[in-house]
């Protein structure tokens, strides 16, 4: 039961805090709101436009983590249908109205809070510490400048704010909680009779399968065994990452970039602290203050005690990227954490443990744990650093002037890459087939050749190649702005069109469909007709096994979790109402195949008092959690019914 109240916790408070700290959604997701600046438009918002290459790069981003996260069960009719690709553009076009109410309503993000959320996002630590390089290595490799990530991390972070001001609303009595805990730490007892779906279990007729049935069901089911449309392209890409690798630079200029850099090359002396805190938002009311000063006070009491600081950090901590390991922040320089957290830090010897700090988060318990010394950076450790910013440097002016090169040429000369390539050196390149989605048809062999199988998954390249211009009328695409500072410009190589896998090739595997999906149907219809016959009294418990040939399980005592049981059995079985004479029955299909008959015999009601510290403390979160969702969607949707919203539909397509 613990596990499912801390799953809902857990899906409450990520929905709450936004992914501020999840890198991922920051270096892959918030980019797509950074409009290439094609020129169309999907969607005005208050007459502030979203654009097609905004809202493409969102749908290929969808694409991906779906793929990513279906893998072999992944269907590009998942996302190529209106209904999703409208529900995509209503997310960009919420996040875009939300941003615009916290800009006109005052919230701000200083500097020292945009560096606090940088430093604590570990993929931008390097042996637990906030790298400056890794951070811009990470950026450099998305194609992404420093300005746009923290302009977006700085609009995210204004969002954070607004929805901080929903948290008064996440308050639970004692009585919900009691209500809650009877519900939710319930216990049925049940037994369960499976009837296997099992082609064994068919009778003569339902077993024998026709040329005439393996035809029709091929017929009947055609999109199972459908190929997609597929293209493979030719195209050049230009990256500043690709143009940096081919740039010399002599020793002498490194030298003089470091003589000219030298006064900022000293390190400052950087601590390493950790924290424990007691998140309190600004203005709240004196029952909010009075819980955080009362659970400040009790884990003050257990560090007076001796107990381990780490351990307290995973217990009571409120930071959630710092609470998993024991509080722990990493290396900061002076200046670098909000002002009141960096006095008391830096006043503090190595092992010492702070008094409680208030900050605009709340209140915190800091110890120090480790103190680097100022020290100058030497030549050698920068020098591959600078390498890099001078090849960088060099690179970004070449792909600016490139990248106008292959524009102009690929226009004049659409009917060929050849001329665009020359006039670069670029080498001309071909990708596997691929669908309108993206995804790559290939064989192993295939995929260890040196066609290209990842170009496809880039913003705007599938999109492209089954564009009018490019499939229909055999052009060059028009530049792709793959990122900042990558491009890519391509021509359909070869078409084939949507076809069937030829019947000859999947017969048997068209007959075990046919017979598997026979099986099922002749288990649920067994189910759901003894389940009738239970219930209407028309047969007894005992006689039930005895007409199936199988026999119930042992009574088992199931909670919401489900345990070893089957997700859907445990489901139904609270479904189920006793309140009624033979109503304490029912019955569930499998997604593993058959179909079990469920027969409830008791409830036990959950008790608060039963449930240990950390259960309630979920239990409490998950009912705060559902309260601030609610009024928060309500004050959501009272803005788009209250917001200039124009959609551009046949841009959608």
């Amino acid at each position: 039961m613990l596990q499912s109240i801390h799953d809902k916790a857990q899906s409450w408070i990520a929905w709450v805090i936004v992914g501020l700290l999840i890198i991922p959604f920051a270096l892959w997701g918030i980019n797509s709101y950074i409009d290439g600046g094609s020129g169309a438009v999907v969607a005005e918002v208050n007459g502030k436009e979203i654009g097609l290459q905004s809202y493409q790069r969102s749908l290929q981003q969808q694409r991906q983590r779906m793929r990513s996260m279906l893998g072999s069960n992944y269907s590009p009719e998942l996302l190529d249908n209106p209904q999703m690709r409208r529900a995509i553009l209503d997310s960009m076009v919420e996040n875009d109205l939300l941003n615009q109410v916290v800009v006109d309503d005052g919230f701000r993000i200083n500097d020292d809070l945009l560096y606090f959320q940088l430093k604590r996002t570990q993929a931008f630590q390097d042996n637990g510490r906030f790298s400056s390089k890794t951070y811009k290595q990470l950026l450099a490799a998305q194609g992404m400048s420093q300005q746009s990530y923290e302009s977006s991390l700085r609009a995210d972070l204004m969002q954070s704010q607004l929805i901080n001001g929903f948290r008064q609303a996440g308050f639970v009595t004692q009585s919900e909680l009691r209500d809650a805990a009877r519900l939710e730490s319930q216990q049925r007892t049940i037994r369960v009779l499976t009837i296997p779906s099992s082609i064994d279990r068919l009778d003569s007729e339902s077993a024998t399968v026709s040329e005439s049935d393996i035809v029709n069901y091929y017929e009947l089911n055609s999109k199972v065994y459908e190929i997609p449309e597929q293209v493979s392209i030719e195209y050049i890409e230009l990256s500043v990452t690709e143009l940096a690798k081919g740039i010399a630079v002599v020793e002498s200029d490194i030298e003089a970039l470091y003589e000219e850099r030298k006064s900022g090359m000293l390190a400052a002396e950087e601590r390493r602290a950790s924290h424990i805190l007691i998140e309190l938002a600004e203005g709240s009311d004196a029952v909010a203050t009075s819980a955080a000063e009362t659970k400040l006070a009790e884990v003050e009491q257990k560090l007076a005690a001796g107990e381990d600081f780490a351990v307290l950090a995973k217990e009571y901590s409120d930071d959630p990227g710092s609470a998993e390991v024991g509080g722990d922040l990493g290396f900061s320089p002076r200046g670098e954490m909000v002002p009141e957290f960096d006095d008391a830090m830096f006043a503090l010897k190595v092992g010492e443990i702070s008094e409680s700090v208030k900050t605009e988060f709340g209140f915190h318990l800091i110890r120090l744990d480790e103190v680097q010394a100022e020290e100058m950076r030497s030549y050698d450790s920068v020098k591959t650093e600078l390498k890099a910013d001078i090849q960088r440097r060099e690179a970004e002016d070449l792909f600016f002037e490139q990248s106008e090169i292959i524009a102009n040429i690929a226009y004049e000369d659409p009917d060929s890459l050849d001329g665009a390539a020359a006039a670069t050196g670029l080498v001309i390149q071909q990708s596997h087939f691929f669908d309108r989605s993206g995804q790559v048809f290939a064989t192993d062999a295939e995929l260890t050749s040196t066609l290209n199988g990842k170009i496809s998954s880039k913003p705007g390249v599938a999109q492209a190649a089954f564009s009018t211009i490019v499939l229909s009328d055999g052009k060059n695409s028009d530049p792709i702005e793959l990122s900042e500072t990558s491009m890519v410009v391509i021509r359909v190589n070869q078409h084939r069109p949507t076809s069937r896998v030829e019947l000859d090739k999947v017969r048997e595997s068209v007959k075990s469909a046919l017979l598997a999906e026979r099986a099922t149907d002749a288990a649920r219809k067994s189910g759901v007709e003894v389940v009738s016959k239970l219930k209407s009294g028309e047969i007894t418990v005992a006689e039930v096994a005895e007409q199936v040939g199988l026999s119930w399980g042992e009574s088992i005592t199931v909670d919401r979790d489900g345990g070893s049981n089957a997700q859907e059995v445990s489901k139904r079985a609270f479904q189920i109402n006793l309140a009624e004479s033979n109503s304490g029955f029912g019955g569930v299909e499998l997604r593993s195949g058959g179909y079990a008959l469920i027969e409830l015999s008791s409830v036990q009601d959950g008790e608060l008092s039963s449930m240990d510290s950390k259960e309630q403390k979920l239990l409490n979160q998950e009912l705060a959690g559902r309260n601030i969702k609610s009024h928060y969607q309500s004050y959501v949707k009272d803005l788009l019914n209250n917001a200039d919203i124009i959609v551009f539909e046949k841009q959608l397509n």
